[in-house]
């Protein structure tokens, strides 16, 4: 009983001695990281934002040939000269006034040319320029969800003027309002404006806000002919900013804090029945590890721990866990690698620039012919190229109607090519279904572009769906030249990798299952076979 009672004092002293000291390295850890913490997140979100702002910078000033500034800097002053009109874009009537009136005009968007035009037309093509600057500016809201996306004018007198002014997509203050900015307040601002500097500055600020919010801002100056004219603003509520970082360290702390008591106790648990030595040295092991990876080197140091007890086990659950680590850091770099691959090799092989200079052709042809489907042709070619877009940030299948509304835009596009040339069949049965995006497509490019389009008398391309008991189906037939499936590949220096990435999407993302049958002469049929899942599978 006695030897129980020294025991327990002998806990209790090397708890008091160790407890304080480890207390306060606690405290100084969390202030230290959390000051790391914020350091390193603000850090991160700048490069974010930065880039954020160059690619909405380029957007706006290079659609309208940016590197002559003397047509910017025209544009910033004629706004800064009608900041109590209404710049509303044109209506039917002016375009044909403002194409009657510059007609025969050689050069179009340079300073001497808007600088010849009269006043009304001046007045036109300002608008023309500035609905172009807000559409660009409202698209690109739109796409990033930004809490403020900001246009707004810095020259001397008009300080604070918004120019454009969007909120995930929604505009919240027009043309011509006015922030009270108090340069006294941004000092980083005013300097930025003073030596004329293109550098993106950042401040936190509550002069954008109708409201007691603040700001985190991020601003992009605009320097024309040496000056400063105007700042591209993405604009972040500081809350969000500071809530993101308090919730994450927050959760990181408790974590830290949970796992540093426990390894207090346990420290002392081996403290007191003399297990210093192989602590010591499963620590140095680890911190070896987590410097040079060498699994190799951290299990031979775990073999050499004898121990016939958990740090015996431990040992060897680390020694296993490196080797697991490695494994699976190859294995998912390998997976990663793939995967970029394959989505790279969709989006390239899906903007053919042949396609594209074919489309465009097409569309210019028809701006004469027939203007409306002109442009109906363009809208539908703009979807079509940003489904292609999107297709590099999605990891999961879509449904059937997805890929199907995506597939037709194509379709309707080479049809403005191929004319009567090409025939197109929809027998659409069974819709109920997910497939990987643009895993349809390259399918249905190849009966066009192999099979009928290599086919004198043109011919017909039929896209069908059915519902079987196990199973849906798509199936893609056309009636072109086809091929012999038993013919070696031809060596011409192609890789031929897009069917084999289509039938890889398929089988890895939904287990579906890719069959081409043909005959020359007489055309191709495949056939991508998708099995159903029942409730459990799904989930």
């Amino acid at each position: 009983m006695k030897k129980t009672k020294k025991n327990r004092k002998l806990l209790i002293q090397i708890t008091a001695i160790v407890l304080p000291l480890f207390l306060i390295l606690i405290g100084a850890v969390v202030w230290l990281c959390y000051r790391s913490a914020v350091n390193s997140y603000l850090s991160a979100q700048n490069e974010n934002i930065e880039r954020d702002l160059d690619e909405a910078y380029l957007s706006l000033v290079d659609s309208l040939d940016a590197e002559k500034e003397k047509e910017n800097e025209w544009l910033i002053s004629y706004l800064e000269s009608s900041n109590d009109r209404k710049l509303d874009p044109l209506t039917e009537e002016e375009w044909e006034e403002m194409d009657i009136e510059t007609e025969g005009e050689n050069v179009y968007w340079t300073h001497e040319w808007l600088m010849s035009l009269s006043d009304k037309m001046q007045n036109y093509a300002a608008r023309v320029w500035f609905n172009n600057w807000r559409q660009m500016i409202k698209f690109e809201s739109e796409s990033y969800n930004y809490e403020k996306l900001l246009l707004m004018d810095v020259s001397e007198g008009h300080e604070g003027m918004v120019l454009c002014e969007y909120s995930n997509g929604e505009e919240t203050h027009e043309f011509g309002y006015r922030y009270d900015l108090d340069m006294t307040r941004h000092k980083e601002l005013e300097k930025a404006i003073e030596d004329n500097s293109p550098d993106t500055i950042y401040e936190l600020s509550g002069d954008f806000s109708d409201n007691d919010n603040s700001y985190y801002i991020a601003y992009k100056p605009m320097v024309f002919s040496g000056k400063t004219k105007a700042m591209l603003c993405i604009a972040y509520k500081w809350d969000t900013f500071k809530n993101s970082i308090d919730s994450d360290f927050l959760n990181a702390f408790i974590l830290i804090a949970a796992g540093l008591l426990l390894t207090m106790g346990v420290l002392l648990f081996l403290l007191y029945r003399r297990a210093v030595r192989p602590v010591t040295k499963i620590q140095k092991a680890l911190i070896n590890y987590t410097g040079d990876k060498n699994s190799a080197m951290i299990v031979k140091e775990m073999l050499e721990i004898n121990e016939k007890n958990e740090l015996g086990y431990l040992a060897d659950v680390i020694s296993d866990l490196s080797l697991e680590i490695d494994h699976y850091t190859k294995e998912s770099l390998r997976v990663q690698k793939e995967l970029y691959d394959s989505k790279v090799q969709i989006m390239v092989s899906q903007i053919r620039p042949h396609f594209m200079y074919n489309a465009l052709s097409s569309i210019a042809i028809l701006c004469k012919l027939d203007p409306e489907t002109a442009y109906e042709a363009t809208v539908t070619f703009s979807d079509y190229l940003r489904g292609n877009m999107d297709s590099l940030k999605q990891t999961a299948p879509v449904p059937f109607t997805k890929e199907l509304e995506h597939l037709k835009k194509y379709l309707y596009i080479e049809k403005l090519r191929f004319d009567d040339m090409l025939n197109i069949e929809y027998d659409i049965q069974a819709t109920n279904f997910e497939l990987p995006l643009l895993s349809i497509q390259p399918i249905v490019e190849n009966a066009v572009k192999h099979g009928v389009g290599m086919k004198k008398t043109g011919g017909t391309v039929k896209i069908s769906s059915i519902e079987t008991d196990d199973a849906y189906e798509v199936i893609i037939s056309d009636d072109g030249v086809g091929f012999d499936m038993d013919a070696p590949k031809k060596d011409d220096g192609r890789s031929h990798v897009g069917m084999e990435n289509t039938r890889k999407r398929l089988r890895d993302m939904c287990g579906a299952e890719l069959i081409i049958t043909s005959k020359p002469g007489e055309g191709t049929t495949a056939r991508v076979i998708i099995p159903k899942k029942d409730k459990e599978e799904e989930q």
